[in-house]
């Protein structure tokens, strides 16, 4: 071999394996997941919802879903994230999505004051789709015990309103898995929802 040869055989080394580790950088992203992950497995459940119905998690095998726990009486965080799901709802509805590939669910603590009208009224004056959007008002110790078997921590007060983790609005896949858990109240990202739900969806 060349004393050239030699010298240029470092320069072809670096240069090869400059050439690979930009080809890995243009493979990589085709090999990258960008699925959200499994959270955990959505608990089995069977609960009326507010016209007596019986409504059970099997329902919405093969629809994503979107699950809140509520009550009307709740000052600020409650209202302020069903606000907020009705303007998803009105999205998802441009979307073609809204009812059929996409359900919202809504579970009440407090049953005892949220009478079938009280929700009624509440689901109108907040503009709630009632064509996709469920209702659960089972009783108050079924949904606690529910809320808590997906980690949100409730407490009833001694005016009868309640607390729970503010962390608790429920991103559910066809296949029964939350997939992703947010954060209730006025600071929700719906931009960030939406796309969780498309790719959800896409993926169903």
């Amino acid at each position: 071999m060349s004393s050239q040869s030699k010298a240029a055989r470092p320069y072809l080394i670096a240069s090869a394996i400059l050439v690979l580790v930009f080809a890995a950088y243009l493979i990589y992203p085709m090999f990258k997941s960008d699925r959200l992950p499994v959270v955990m497995a959505s608990p089995d459940f069977t609960m009326p919802d507010y016209q007596g119905q019986s409504v059970s998690q099997s329902d919405y095998d093969g629809q994503v879903r979107l699950m809140s726990f509520i009550f009307t009486r709740c000052p600020d965080i409650c209202p302020a994230t069903t606000i907020h799901m009705v303007d998803l709802q009105e999205e998802l509805k441009a979307r073609s999505l809204y009812g059929d590939k996409v359900a919202f669910v809504s579970a009440t603590f407090d049953p005892d004051n949220d009478t079938p009208e009280v929700l009624a009224d509440y689901a109108d004056r907040l503009g709630m789709d009632l064509s996709g959007w469920t209702l659960l008002r089972g009783e108050e110790a079924d949904t606690i015990a529910l809320a808590k078997s997906y980690g949100n921590n409730v407490q009833r007060l001694d005016d009868g309103l309640y607390v729970h983790n503010v962390t608790s609005l429920l991103l559910i896949d066809g296949k029964q898995q939350v997939r992703k858990i947010y954060r209730m109240g006025e600071d929700i990202d719906q931009e960030e929802i939406l796309r969780d739900i498309e790719s959800l969806v896409k993926e169903s």
